[in-house]
């Protein structure tokens, strides 16, 4: 292949087909699924249109048969059309694969050629703005995980302050309001508030939290016994206090 014919296609395939391919899979469940929501890349984040990897040719026959599966099945879920191409897929005849393998290798290596062109592009600010964003990232990942893992084991919930609990005792006057000026409202009429009436939610704050901290240590304990120490707060250390021999040292 000559190297204008090369460039031709690196080209076509930067800006027509590859994004074209990319859209199909990236609508394939958004009629099938209640949730469309889609995570974006730190790139995407920052403005930044980072090359993605092409499909694989069972992807790619995926996003090719969807209309067909679509118009026959307008309601099917995302488990159902995986199997239903799935089955198809093995159904495919030798040939077909083949050449659909041979499609791919030939786009990993122009995927490989434009993702360098990119990354040389990138200064050393973008880099590091990239850097920093994944770590951001992976640490809120993190801390899904962890929120879901103490919700599916019974972690007990942190009570609400003395305030969110007086605005949970007028939860309903906010009906037809609007949520900033109510919040507003809410904030100057706790100022107002007399000391009695603060004092009876301080109290409830307090009764919470107390019960609150029983039932966590309870179930840090029961943690413990279950082997799964990583989830139990860890304990700051107490400094020994010099002994009186020390001191006159």
């Amino acid at each position: 292949m000559s190297s204008f014919a090369q460039l031709n296609r690196l080209s076509n395939y930067f800006v027509g087909s590859y994004k074209t391919v990319l859209n199909g899979r990236a609508n394939w469940f958004t009629q099938t699924q209640v949730c469309s929501y889609t995570r974006k890349s730190a790139e995407a984040k920052l403005g930044l249109e980072k090359p993605k990897r092409p499909l694989t040719p069972f992807f790619k026959f995926m996003s090719q048969m969807r209309p067909a599966l679509l118009a026959k099945n307008p309601g099917i879920s995302s488990k159902e059309a995986i199997a239903w191409t799935s089955k198809h897929w093995q159904e495919l005849d030798l040939q077909t694969k083949s050449q659909m393998a041979k499609e791919y290798e030939k786009d990993i290596e122009d995927y490989k050629k434009i993702k360098a062109m990119y990354e040389s592009s990138l200064t050393d600010q973008q880099k590091e703005d990239i850097k920093r964003l994944k770590e951001e990232m992976a640490a809120a990942r993190e801390k899904r995980k962890l929120k879901a893992e103490f919700k599916e084991l019974g972690r007990p919930k942190k009570p609400m302050s003395s305030y969110f609990l007086y605005i949970q005792s007028r939860k309903d006057s906010i009906k037809g309001v609007d949520l900033k000026e109510y919040q507003m409202q809410a904030k100057a009429d706790w100022v107002k508030l007399s000391g009695n009436e603060k004092a009876k939610f301080e109290k409830q704050a307090q009764d919470l939290m107390s019960k609150y901290k029983k039932d966590l240590e309870a179930w840090e304990l029961k943690m413990i016994t279950m082997g799964r120490d990583d989830l139990v707060r860890s304990k700051p250390s107490r400094e020994k206090k010099p002994k009186a021999s020390e001191k006159k040292q």
